[in-house]
């Protein structure tokens, strides 16, 4: 006998034997985290892009797990054990731009109402409506003795499953799986693909890689000249209308986004004559939020609606304000740090004025209350003007940069910073040294790169640090220099030295700081 009870009823034909199996409808899971997604959605962070990425990654993660386990009963192999999201510190207005990094669990459990209660609870959310819900573990009721019949359908639907696991993994590496289980390295899907991205990389060389793209980025290099000279007439135009200083495009997107950009700006000096007059000797930047940088340079957002823009330049005397007040924080905090000087990370994003105010103010109160309990080592020298610290977001890293700079949080602690400063003060000097030896290093290799191989560009990620980038550039005037044909093909091309190989839209070429010969 076969009962069905809504959308998503499993049946087994077990003789003699009543099954019940009601699962949760995807109507229901949205209900239920509507609160969640109100708190996390990516387009409450437009302004925010680092904390937008992170959550729009981690709700198609979660979207995949729970989709999964509504249709298929099953974790994905790829699911992680919990996901990082973003939420907002309060909705009150001086936080606005202050966030808290949560991990959300995702339970090892097809029981769909407990994964969405973790989920809940990690956000201090209610679960009155998961709680409501009906129970998702099977209930039967028996007219024979025992449910073996049914244990037995049920036991032999995860032996096929298994034994589908098992031979595809022995399809894709050619050995058996010691045991299925989640946490197998192999068995995990993004593990497969980064696996099989990981031996192509291995057996591409830089001049085979070459070999099959360099002619694409000549044309689309060729291609984009047009346009460029046409985005730098038109930033040239709207730089003295404007009586700008200079205009800079910090986005990362394609030229024809640039133009796009001049051209709104453009077209809001004309909507609204005389509204931009603040921007006069300043300088504008295209970039990922709207504000006020550290710089005093003007940013505008490129997804924003010009309505933004304008509000931003009517109310830039009230940044420039937090801007005219930032060297007395700095000073106030290296005073109770013994001197130690305030700096801004060498690759750190562009930041806010009004939020680096608020983040040194919390920083400064963090270690005054730590030395209303107690005292500094003894072990720290009297004075610390040879280390530079740099205060970034409640989001930010706890670490020595590449450059020696001393990376902390605005929420850290004052014992917490105390006692990083404590262990990492040795380190951050050798690291200073060695940066200040190699930076020079660096300069001359990039300039005798561009002169040997007849570049347009040469330029580098954040990412790729100066002992790096060193190493890929003497490699390349190495490979360069040898005779016989062994000169790489990168003239009359912009090279981008970053973590992969790739070819943008306008032609830029982008290699591995470590590729292979």
């Amino acid at each position: 006998m076969y009962i069905f009870i809504g959308k998503c009823t499993h049946r087994y034909a077990v003789p003699g034997t009543l099954l019940v199996r009601r699962m949760i409808s995807s109507s229901e899971v949205a209900t239920a985290l509507r609160p969640f997604y109100f708190a996390v959605h990516p387009d409450l962070f437009g302004r925010y892009p680092q904390q937008r990425q992170v959550n729009e990654d981690s709700l198609k993660l979660l979207s995949a797990h729970l989709e999964s386990l509504l249709t298929q009963k099953r974790i994905l192999p790829s699911t992680p054990r919990a996901l990082p999201f973003y939420i907002r510190a309060s909705n009150a207005p001086q936080d606005r731009g202050t966030f808290n990094l949560i991990k959300v669990p995702l339970e090892r459990t097809v029981d769909a109402k407990l994964v969405l209660r973790r989920i809940l609870e990690s956000c201090n959310l209610p679960t009155e409506y998961v709680d409501k819900m009906p129970a998702t573990k099977p209930s039967s009721t028996a007219t024979s003795s025992s449910g073996s019949p049914y244990e037995e359908g049920f036991q032999q639907q995860q032996q096929h499953q298994s034994f589908y696991y098992k031979k595809r993994s022995e399809y894709n590496f050619g050995k058996e799986e010691e045991e299925a289980d989640d946490s197998a390295p192999f068995e995990k899907e993004f593990d497969l693909f980064q696996f099989r991205i990981k031996k192509v990389r291995e057996n591409e060389t830089l001049k085979k890689w070459l070999r099959k793209h360099v002619v694409t980025a000549t044309v689309r290099t060729k291609a984009v000249q047009e346009l460029q000279e046409e985005v730098e007439k038109l930033r040239e135009d709207v730089t003295k209308r404007l009586g700008l200083r200079e205009i800079i495009y910090d986005c990362g997107w394609n030229v024809e986004h640039f133009r796009g950009c001049l051209k709104s700006l453009e077209k809001l000096a004309e909507l609204h004559p005389g509204a931009l007059d603040g921007l006069k000797d300043r300088t504008v930047v295209f970039a990922a939020f709207t504000g006020v940088s550290l710089e005093g340079n003007v940013m505008l957002f490129t997804g924003d609606v010009q309505r933004n823009w304008l509000e931003l330049i009517k109310t830039i005397d009230k940044h420039d304000s937090y801007l005219r007040k930032l060297p007395a924080y700095e000073f106030a905090l290296s005073q109770v740090l013994r001197n130690i000087r305030i700096g801004r990370r060498k690759f750190m994003p562009k930041a806010q004025a009004m939020a680096y105010a608020s983040h040194l103010r919390k920083i400064t109160t963090a270690l005054l209350d730590y030395l209303g309990k107690s005292k500094f080592p003894k072990s720290w020298p009297t004075d610390l003007s040879k280390f530079e610290l740099v205060v970034e977001s409640e989001a930010g890293p706890l670490m020595v940069s590449p450059t020696g700079q001393l990376i902390v949080p605005a929420t850290c602690p004052g014992s917490l910073l105390v006692d990083f400063l404590t262990n990492h003060l040795e380190e951050a000097l050798e690291k200073q040294s060695s940066y200040d030896r190699q930076k020079h290093i660096e300069r001359d290799l990039h300039a005798r790169c561009v002169a040997q191989f007849r570049l347009l560009s040469l330029t580098k990620d954040d990412s790729v640090t100066p002992d790096r980038m060193i190493e890929c550039l003497e490699k390349l005037l190495a490979q360069g220099g040898l005779a016989g044909g062994g000169q790489l093909e990168l003239a009359e091309l912009n090279l981008t030295i970053t973590t992969y190989y790739s070819v943008l839209t306008d032609g830029t070429v982008c290699i591995p700081w470590d590729w292979k010969q």
